[in-house]
Formats: structure tokens, sequence, C-alpha cells
């Protein structure tokens, strides 16, 4: 086998693992869009239920005045 060859083999061995590692980073990636949606909405939640307890906190003191 002639060195150009060997060469070549190299070549398209390391574009396979290029293309194995591209694909798990893929995963990894939409795992990880997923754990932040999650979290935004999290977020979200407990600022609209606070908003609405810190409503409600106010409504009253201002009828107990």
């Amino acid at each position: 086998m002639a060195d150009w060859e060997k060469q070549i083999e190299n070549v398209i061995r390391s574009l396979d693992e290029i293309k194995i590692e591209v694909k798990e980073n893929r995963q990894e990636l939409i795992k990880l869009k997923e754990e932040m949606a999650t979290g935004k909405s999290a977020i979200r939640t407990t600022l609209f239920i606070g908003s609405i307890l810190s409503g409600i906190w106010v409504f009253i003191k201002l009828l107990s005045n």
C-alpha cells in the first residue's frame, strides 16, 4: 500500500471519528436546550406566583389600614 493510500485511510478514519463526536455533541445540545427551557419555565412560574401573592398581601394591607 502506498503512502498516500495510508494517508487517505487516516483521513477517512478521522472524519468518521469527527462524525461520531458531532452526533454526540448534537444530542448533548438538545438535552441542554430542554433543561434550559425547563429552568426558564420554573423561573416564570415562580415570578407569577410571587406576584400574585404580593398583590394579595398588598390588598390585605390596604384593607387593614
